[in-house]
């Protein structure tokens, strides 16, 4: 009995509040909603409808090994990075990276290089990946690298590692790029380029020409996570800009302006595709074209994270009408989109001009399929992994996918089974 009555006390001590919460007591959901717009709890608290019409809401939905119409294998493994990538985070504040450490994949002949958020680097076999270990121990490598705040994005390019990072001085933050020979025992990375100071980020990097020039496109961010800014409409800021910088002179200039987030780039010839995250819903796929403007933050098919049901738009809901450049593709709602990489024909017969889309909370990948002739995506399959995946690569002799899995530091193997 003495049990009993505990429980209940127990329990009412939890429903009083939870109660309040509900039914929006002195306006304690308002204020909730305010104040913290994208927390989960909301989503089991505030729902009115049946927890049987939200398990029936998904028609025809399919999860792994089957998609619609290829079968898939994901298999996990477990990377032993460095300590401080298990504890540095906590001590940041930025709200999209203080929970998850993000990592990099780049291959090269027969070798995976991970490079972690704070810039240490790691090499392994990509053999080691298909061994039936659970878990990849990489070798550290040692560089010559100091002062980095975050690594934003890797490549590899014709034997260099290429990095891009913001650099914490006394004075201030930039935005560098440095790169290193792929063949030396010890990286000695040199600077590519070096921004002024600026307190906005790099994003991705692809290798590009422009009028003949060979060179690199950077994606630079735009504002603060709820304060949209005019930056990336001014020509003479790099900020909401994606950036080219020649291998030559290596003197920047403007390659597209009107951007947010740019999370991912592709480059395949003359074609470039950029995904990027919008605010509250509106995340994108662009094309992008030299000189062109995509539009923020004058049009977004998001809204601000403050959003509710009785406002006016803060963004327009048109790009064209503005004299942008309007999106091929967008998410709404948003799936925190990341990485975009292209799948060769060869890895499945019912697959044609195929990109895969990778997501941070969404936790799913897409597989989107780009026509060329009209130009727009005619389908978007979404394929749910339970992953935040901030990076992805494809490895082509073993026609299988590579994830970044950010929440356990997992790299996630994907492969097709059928």
């Amino acid at each position: 009995m003495k049990f009993l009555k505990y429980f209940s006390y127990l329990v009412l001590l939890i429903s009083i509040p939870v109660l309040s919460i509900h039914f929006n007591v002195f306006e304690i959901k308002d204020k909730i909603y305010q104040k913290y717009p994208n927390l989960n709890l909301r989503k089991y608290l505030f729902k009115k409808e049946p927890v049987f019409n939200r398990i029936n809401n998904d028609y025809n939905v399919k999860f792994l090994p089957n998609t619609e119409l290829v079968k898939m294998n994901l298999e996990k493994k477990k990377i032993k990075f460095n300590s401080d990538y298990y504890t540095s985070n906590a001590k940041k504040k930025n709200i999209a990276y203080n929970k998850y450490g993000s990592f990099f994949i780049e291959t090269f002949d027969k070798n995976i290089l991970i490079t972690d958020y704070l810039g240490n680097i790691y090499l392994s076999l990509v053999d080691e990946l298909f061994s039936n270990d659970k878990k990849m121990e990489p070798k550290f490598l040692s560089h010559n690298l100091s002062e980095i705040d975050r690594v934003y994005d890797s490549m590899v390019f014709e034997n260099n590692l290429y990095l891009t990072y913001v650099k914490k001085t006394k004075e201030c933050k930039k935005i560098v790029i440095s790169f290193a020979n792929l063949n030396k025992k010890e990286f000695d990375f040199k600077n590519f380029f070096v921004s002024e100071c600026s307190e906005v980020a790099p994003g991705r990097m692809a290798v590009f020409s422009v009028d003949g020039v060979k060179g690199i496109l950077l994606s630079v961010s735009s504002g603060s996570y709820n304060e949209p800014s005019l930056d990336a409409q001014n020509d003479n800021s790099i900020n909401g800009k994606v950036i080219f910088i020649g291998f030559d002179e290596k003197k920047h200039s403007v390659f597209t302006k009107g951007h947010r987030v740019v999370q991912g780039l592709y480059v395949d010839n003359n074609l470039v595709i950029a995904t990027e995250h919008g605010p509250r819903g509106g995340d994108e796929i662009n094309i992008l074209k030299s000189k062109h403007n995509y539009g923020w933050p004058i049009s977004s098919y998001g809204e601000k994270y403050d959003f509710n049901y009785e406002q006016k738009p803060f963004f327009k809901k048109t790009h064209f009408s503005q004299g942008f450049e309007e999106p091929i593709f967008t998410f709404v709602p948003a799936i925190g989109i990341s990485e975009i990489i292209k799948l060769p024909n060869e890895f499945s017969e019912m697959f044609n001009n195929v990109y895969v889309v990778s997501s941070l909370y969404g936790k799913s990948i897409f597989l989107v399929r780009l026509n060329k002739k009209p130009l727009r995506i005619t389908f978007a399959e979404k394929i749910f992994l339970n992953e935040r995946i901030r990076d992805i690569k494809y490895l082509k002799d073993k026609q299988t996918i590579l994830l970044a899995f950010e929440t356990k530091g997992e790299i996630g193997i994907l492969k097709k089974t059928n």
